[in-house]
């Protein structure tokens, strides 16, 4: 049985109107397809994350069949709890990735993730190579 994951996009003012959230859906639908994970992924919207300064924000997490547990921080590894990653400056590129990495693989792309109230030019992956 394929893992199943639901994603959630941001489409707050700052995420939706200012940084382009909204293109965001058909790219992760067309991704979903291209690696045959539309049939176990759920690609929804959200009105905001409370991240706005590094948006677009979307949130990655697997549903459980058992009693989900969310963790205590922005990522959690796969396991019992399954795997749950709210990602930051989300575009096309790295939607690939993280279809191919989290949604197929169950690994967290984790230099997608920046600690909350992060300055946008002080920007994490600014010096990770999105490859």
């Amino acid at each position: 049985m394929a893992r199943r994951f639901k994603i959630v996009i941001c489409r707050g003012p700052e995420c939706g109107d200012r940084h382009g959230s909204a293109a965001l859906h058909e790219v992760f639908q067309t991704a979903l397809a291209a690696h045959g994970a539309q049939a176990h992924t759920e690609v929804v919207w959200q009105s905001c994350f409370g991240r706005c300064t590094q948006g677009p924000n979307v949130l990655v997490r697997e549903i459980l069949t058992a009693a989900p547990s969310l963790g205590s921080g922005f990522a959690t590894a796969p396991g019992p709890r399954g795997s749950t990653a709210l990602y930051n400056r989300v575009d096309a590129a790295r939607v690939e990735r993280i279809v191919s990495q989290h949604v197929c693989n169950g690994k967290i792309v984790r230099e997608y993730i920046e600690r909350p109230g992060i300055h946008p030019l002080e920007h994490l992956g600014s010096t990770a190579k999105d490859s």
